[in-house]
C-alpha cells in the first residue's frame, strides 16, 4: 500500500499542512496520508520517525517563510540541530531513497543548500512545488497529479477504496469496541437494576463478542498464511512491501497505545 507523509513545523505551516492532509485525504483516502507522528515518552525519536517515514512511499516536505529560521537569535538555523524532528523525517526520507517533494507555501522561497546541512543539502536541489490560497484547489488537484504520477499505487489505492465494501475487518472491531463501550456505559449508569438484567447484559455482550470473533478469525488465519508464504517465497520487491507494511502497523499500533494512554 503506497502512502504520503506530511513533514512541517508547528510555528511555521501547522495551518497550511492540516488543510493539505485534509484535502489529500479527501481525494485519496483516510489511510494513505500521514503526519504528526506521536512519539510516546522514553522512545528514541529517530528510530520512531524512520520508521513512520518507513511506511510511506513520499515524503511532502512543507516549507513556510519561518521553516529555516533559528531556534534562538543569534543562532544557526534549527535545520543544523541534530535533535531536529523536521531535519530527522528528511535524513530518514533520503536514506530509505523515498521521493521527496517540497511544497512551498505562504510566500516562502525554496531553502539554499549552503542553508542546510550537509545530510539534507540535495532537498535545495529538487524541484518544489508552490501552493497559494489564491490557487489552493486548483494546486490541490496538480499536486495530487504529480504524486500519482511519482507513485501509481496512488491511483489504484484511491480507486480501490472506493469500491471497498461496508462490512471490512477494520469496521468490524470498531462496531465491536463501540458495543463494549456501550455496555459499559450502561453497566455503569444502570448499577441499581437487578442481576437478571445485569446477566442478561453480559449474554448479549458475550453472544455479540463471539459472532465478530467469528466473522473476523477465518480472515485473520488466511492472511497469516499468505503472509507466511509471501515472507518465505517472496522477491525483494515483495519483500520491501512487506517491511513497508510491518512498519506502517508498527506506527500505526504505536499511535492507539498513545491516544489510549491519553484517555487514562
Amino acid at each position: 500500500m503506497a502512502g504520503i507523509f506530511i513533514s512541517y513545523r508547528r510555528d511555521d505551516s501547522q495551518g497550511f499542512a492540516g488543510r493539505l492532509a485534509d484535502d489529500l485525504t479527501g481525494i485519496l483516502g483516510p489511510d494513505l496520508v500521514f503526519r504528526d507522528v506521536e512519539i510516546p515518552a522514553g522512545y528514541d525519536f529517530t528510530e520512531v520517525l524512520t520508521r513512520a517515514v518507513a511506511a510511506c512511499d513520499i515524503l511532502l516536505v512543507v516549507i513556510g517563510r519561518n521553516w529555516r529560521a533559528p531556534s534562538a537569535p543569534a543562532t544557526k538555523s534549527r535545520l543544523f540541530d541534530t535533535a531536529d524532528w523536521v531535519r530527522a523525517e528528511i535524513e530518514a526520507a533520503f536514506a530509505q531513497g523515498k521521493h521527496i517533494i517540497p511544497v512551498l507555501v505562504a510566500g516562502a522561497n525554496m531553502c539554499k543548500a549552503s542553508e542546510l546541512p550537509e545530510s539534507i543539502a540535495h532537498l535545495s536541489k529538487l524541484q518544489a512545488f508552490e501552493m497559494t490560497d489564491r490557487r489552493w484547489d486548483d494546486d490541490i488537484q496538480d499536486l495530487v497529479q504529480l504524486l500519482q504520477k511519482a507513485v501509481p499505487e496512488l491511483r489504484a489505492e484511491s480507486s480501490r477504496d472506493l469500491r471497498e465494501p461496508a462490512a471490512s475487518p477494520a469496521q468490524v472491531l470498531r462496531e465491536l469496541g463501540e458495543r463494549v463501550l456501550e455496555e459499559v456505559i450502561r453497566r455503569k449508569n444502570g448499577s441499581g437494576r437487578s442481576e437478571n438484567s445485569n446477566h442478561h447484559h453480559r449474554s448479549r455482550l458475550l453472544v455479540g463478542f463471539g459472532r465478530y470473533m467469528k466473522k473476523i478469525l477465518l480472515p485473520l488465519v488466511l492472511v497469516a498464511v499468505i503472509y507466511i508464504g509471501l515472507r518465505l517465497f517472496g522477491d525483494d520487491k515483495m519483500l520491501q512491501m512487506l517491511d513497508q507494511l510491518e512498519a506502517r502497523l508498527l506506527v500505526g499500533w504505536e499511535r492507539l497505545m498513545a491516544y489510549v494512554r491519553s484517555l487514562r
